[in-house]
């Protein structure tokens, strides 16, 4: 499995790499499209914090990790894009391309369909924000040029590993590290990138406010009362609070997941340094096929609590087995 790292700084791109990072994902978030679309970014991170500026830093970012052997992968992500918007996006397609991005991240389903036809020489990834749930999903997008789907958080690996099963010829992506948000990217209309400790109003945002769910099916009522505890557990805790699925990553080892990647851009370089060597530990250690995995997950949660200082805690759990 490749370890996907996000950048947003020139000046960390190396220590990612040298900490262990074997694809980078990155932003940007030029004046052009700013000033005029203010209020909705390119790629779901609406500050300058987030993102890559000009395409000068592109171009350096792209040069220092292809000098590394490690390819760039450009978010552009947002869910829609409306006809007025697509010039300055296929502008900024067409710049990035050249640039010598390797690949594309999206979600819109009409920008796929536009880059499907221009041929572009990058590769098309399949953002969590294109809602993949099942292997039928996955097919439909192979179907129109992409390499790659990234999975959405909310799957467990009985979901995923049937998705890995029943498709080939594609690669498939999931998260590991970072913002486990309760709810469903795809159908998320709030903007990324927001919240702030030092600003309680953007930390607390309307998408992680309180709110009452009930079970309305008599299928599986046990799964219903999981799901509606789970649901209340995570009103009192904010999705950034160190959530992590490196318990998973041996069974996704044996699905042959491609990627699997840590979320992070926007956060300080220390952080990510210490995020990808903590899972650059864990996916050298899977290297020993002799271990088991109920030793890899003591040795998972462990390196966690030595390296966060938390313990494992189930309710900030990626892929919790409850």
């Amino acid at each position: 499995m490749k370890l996907l790292s996000p950048v947003d700084k020139i000046e960390e791109i190396e220590k990612v790499v040298q900490a262990g990072a074997e694809e980078l994902y990155c932003g940007v978030l030029t004046p052009d499209w700013h000033n005029k679309y203010i209020a909705g970014s390119i790629n779901r991170r609406p500050g300058g914090a987030d993102n890559f500026t000009t395409f000068d830093e592109l171009q350096n970012c792209v040069t220092i990790a292809h000098s590394y052997g490690v390819p760039v992968f450009l978010t552009l992500n947002e869910h829609y894009y409306t006809q007025e918007q697509y010039p300055l996006n296929l502008d900024l397609v067409e710049k990035a391309v050249n640039i010598g991005v390797n690949a594309l991240m999206i979600s819109d389903l009409g920008l796929l369909l536009t880059l499907h036809h221009m041929n572009i020489n990058a590769r098309i990834f399949i953002s969590t924000g294109g809602t993949a749930f099942n292997s039928e999903t996955v097919r439909f997008y192979r179907g129109l040029g992409a390499s790659r789907v990234i999975l959405p958080r909310h799957l467990t690996i009985d979901e995923i590993k049937d998705i890995s099963t029943n498709v080939s010829d594609i690669e498939l992506e999931t998260f590991i590290l970072n913002s486990r948000c309760p709810n469903v990217d795809g159908f998320c209309t709030f903007q990324h990138g927001l919240a702030d400790k030092s600003f309680e109003p953007l930390y607390k945002n309307a998408c992680t406010l309180p709110y009452d769910i009930s079970v309305v099916t008599h299928d599986d009522v046990g799964q219903g009362q999981l799901s509606w505890e789970r649901q209340h557990i995570w009103q009192i805790v904010h999705p950034d609070d160190h959530p992590c699925g490196a318990c998973a990553l041996y069974e996704f080892n044996e699905m042959n997941i491609t990627g699997v990647k840590i979320v992070g851009r926007g956060n300080p370089t220390s952080r990510k340094i210490v995020d990808v060597t903590f899972m650059r530990s864990l996916l050298d250690l899977l290297k020993d096929k002799r271990i088991t995995k109920d030793e890899f997950k003591e040795v998972a949660r462990k390196l966690y609590m030595n390296t966060y200082k938390r313990e494992c805690r189930g309710y900030m759990c990626y892929y919790p087995q409850w």
